[in-house]
């Protein structure tokens, strides 16, 4: 899956504690003597680790499915989760299928599963010249499901219980697109606005938005999925589904759609 990063250009930001000077006399006092320590700050461009989307301030392990963008930046889609909608029966009526779980690991150990995730991390500077901007992050379909020659035409993706989370401070937190609480991607390439802010003054850190979650993350009730009891190809009650309609042509074959995660310099609607 293909990822975009934006990166704005760098700055430099300067903390200075006490006076110009590295020492002065406290008020004309031979006895006393003040120090000062300064701090100047650049952008960092390098890259940002997968983290839990249920408890965002502990890293997990860069392993599939988890995709991690190779390329840094201080505004960047840093990771995003490929979709298992598994095996399944090559009926003729329409059908609906939820995908998979994602298991996190932890230094190698598995720490359950969480729903699919889009992570982004906002860490610009600002400056009188330069201040920061607000920053939405959209989704587009950009290839519909195939399989060298053959399509599923009429086959979309559907996204529902989001939950945003991050490990920085709540009142930096992204909000919600103003349809991104349940929203359709089709071979259209309709883009939704799924998470950003207002303007440049909040978004600061890295986030993380996940569909579906845990039981009593976000409500009682595990919205990641549950695999079926007797069916391993069947997940049922999941919040990512790829719909295919049942007139569609297949083929035993693996069928893979495109899905662009974008990060931009533009306020949420």
């Amino acid at each position: 899956m293909k990822l975009k990063t934006l990166c704005s250009a760098a700055l430099v930001a300067t903390v200075l504690f006490g006076s110009a000077s590295a020492a002065f006399a406290e008020d004309g006092d031979a006895t006393k003597l003040t120090s000062n320590g300064t701090i100047t700050y650049e952008e960092d461009n390098t890259t940002n680790p997968p983290v839990d989307p249920e408890n965002p301030g502990e890293e997990v392990d860069p392993e599939e499915p988890i995709i991690v963008n190779p390329d840094g930046g201080p505004l960047a889609v840093d990771a995003v989760t490929a979709l298992n909608f598994k095996t399944q029966k090559a009926v003729t009526t329409d059908q609906t299928y939820f995908a998979e779980q994602v298991e996190v690991l932890k230094g190698g150990v598995s720490d359950g599963t969480r729903g699919n995730y889009v992570q982004v991390t906002d860490k610009r500077l600002a400056s009188s010249s330069n201040p920061r901007t607000a920053w939405t992050l959209s989704a587009k379909m950009t290839q519909q499901f195939t399989s060298g020659s053959v399509v599923l035409d009429g086959a979309t993706l559907t996204y529902t219980n989001p939950y945003i989370d991050g490990a920085g401070d709540d009142a930096q937190k992204p909000v919600l697109g103003s349809t991104a609480s349940n929203f359709v991607l089709s071979e259209s390439g309709n883009s939704v606005n799924v998470m950003g802010t207002a303007d440049g003054t909040t978004g600061f850190g890295t986030w993380t938005i996940e569909f579906g979650s845990s039981a009593g993350v976000n409500g009682a009730d595990d919205t990641t999925g549950t695999p079926n009891a007797t069916d391993a190809n069947k997940i049922e009650a999941g919040s990512v589904s790829l719909f295919v309609p049942g007139n569609t042509v297949k083929t035993a074959t693996a069928f893979t759609g495109k899905v662009l995660w974008t990060v931009a310099t533009t306020p949420i609607d």
